[in-house]
């Protein structure tokens, strides 16, 4: 077990507001000590609610890893199609509450709060724009 047993309780009650299934797809290298983890805390967040479905795959495609990174890769999945959020290694820590929140949010189709200025900045984009967000308590 990876998370605590009140921490469970407490994720639980918050994954009970989800409305509609959100899939995780984890792509986990087997045998990997990190994938591993990763897949017993995915397994761990399924077993809490009917409404997170756990797809695991044996191997990461090459197109989602570089030579600087290794370990699991997690993609959310909503109705039917990728999100575009995509975890690369164990949110754990400061990144886990954030974790189970977006969970909450593509279940129950929480539009993202963007300002009317970035929003239409957004709208006038000509092309495919690539953000990545990279979280650290430092």
């Amino acid at each position: 077990m990876i998370l605590p047993a009140e921490v469970q309780a407490s994720v639980k009650e918050f994954l009970g507001t989800m409305v509609d299934p959100v899939t995780v797809k984890l792509y986990a290298k087997a045998g990997e000590e990190s994938s591993e983890t990763m897949r017993s805390l995915w397994q761990e967040l399924a077993g809490l609610s009917e409404k997170l479905v756990l797809d695991v795959r044996d191997e990461v495609p090459a197109n989602m890893t570089s030579a600087s990174m290794e370990g699991a890769v997690t993609e959310l999945w909503a109705d039917g199609a990728f999100t575009g959020i995509r975890y690369l290694g164990l949110p754990a820590g400061h990144e886990f509450g954030p974790l189970v929140q977006t969970l909450v949010d593509l279940s129950t189709h929480v539009e993202p709060e963007v300002s009317s200025e970035t929003a239409a900045w957004l709208k006038g984009l000509e092309q495919e724009l690539r953000l990545q967000v990279f979280v650290t308590p430092t």
